[in-house]
């Protein structure tokens, strides 16, 4: 697994295949930074502001994460030569979804470290803790949004079709749920707060978030990415490659 983990991050690097995407970032932060200090926010409110906002944007630049982890491999028969030449699908499957997450934190990191880099400049020192807090509890929940992307590239086996799949999701999936679960199913109105995108949003200002909310919003996420993981392996261990 290691030896394909360090080619893929090899071809990465080689190819700059992820450097339009955090360059984007880097505007990102910059951009959220510069609006929030045109306010009478705190550096710290300016950074809560921004990882909210970002968050809404950011899985559109994660979709370059999973074509460079998964679409790569489907599109170009690289997981057909892999399995051939003797790897293991667990193996093989294992090594793309630890190459999602790390991109994954490394995308939320680029864009944090740019938002948190402004918020400095603009507002003062801080509190490191002040920034990092809000970016360590989001960050799992990047981690279950990935993990959804890992199993519609599995399950819809297009990879065009599951980039657009997911930036629905992610854009209006939380909306129709809580619409659906509102109007029809009130039995089950506790799923509102497991919604992960929308928690994204959410959790930023710890300040006002409870103890049982932050807990359900943690726990869920991770029963999430776990249900999508075991899924998509289940589906990729019996595809039939061609």
């Amino acid at each position: 697994m290691m030896h394909l983990l360090k080619s893929d991050i090899y071809r990465i690097i080689k190819s700059s295949l992820c450097f339009y995407s955090m360059a984007g970032l880097i505007l990102l932060g910059v951009f959220f930074g510069f609006l929030g200090a045109s306010s009478t926010d705190t550096a710290e409110e300016l950074i809560q502001s921004g990882l909210s906002n970002g968050s809404m944007l950011i899985p559109v630049f994660l979709t370059n994460v999973f074509m460079v982890a998964w679409g790569h491999e489907f599109n170009y028969r690289v997981v057909n030569n892999s399995l051939i030449a003797g790897m293991s699908r667990k193996t093989f499957f294992f090594s793309k979804t630890v190459l999602t997450f790390l991109l994954t934190i490394l995308f939320v990191t680029v864009y944090a470290a740019s938002l948190i880099s402004i918020a400095f400049i603009l507002k003062g020192s801080f509190p490191l803790t002040v920034a990092l807090k809000p970016v360590l509890v989001q960050l799992p929940l990047y981690l279950a949004a990935s993990c959804v992307g890992i199993l519609l590239f599995n399950v819809l086996q297009a990879s065009y079709t599951s980039v657009a799949a997911f930036i629905a999701i992610a854009f209006i999936g939380d909306t129709i749920l809580s619409n659906i679960i509102s109007n029809y199913l009130e039995k089950f109105d506790f799923l509102l707060d497991t919604l992960f995108f929308s928690n994204l949003r959410n959790i930023t200002d710890l300040a006002v978030i409870t103890n049982d909310q932050l807990q359900t919003a943690l726990i869920s996420s991770v029963i999430y990415g776990v249900i999508a993981l075991l899924i998509s392996f289940n589906v990729f261990r019996n595809r039939e490659f061609k």
